[in-house]
């Protein structure tokens, strides 16, 4: 056995065992209501962004910053809004 899998399931034995439940109807319920009191809030419409992409664009980000503070060389905040003339031209 190598090290790296002795490690895992050293990690695993050292956990308490769960045990998994259905999740009661009560609990979906809840979930549905929290649902449309977003909707409501939000005037009947969706997150228009996906959650996955915003995530990616924020890390973005942030590596440029990083990169910018380790080499001492800064150029635009990449948490400065971009104007109009800055932003991608048709997805370019």
């Amino acid at each position: 056995m190598d090290e790296q899998n002795k490690h895992l399931e050293d990690d695993e034995s050292d956990r308490p065992q769960q045990r998994r439940r259905p999740v009661k109807r009560e609990f979906i319920e809840k979930l549905r209501e929290l649902r449309e009191l977003i909707m409501k809030d939000r005037g009947g419409k969706p997150f228009e962004e996906d959650s996955t992409e915003l995530l990616r664009k924020e890390r973005e980000k942030r590596t440029e910053y990083l990169m910018q503070v380790a080499t001492g060389q800064y150029g635009k905040d990449p948490y400065e809004e971009d104007t109009t003339e800055e932003q991608p031209k048709n997805g370019i």
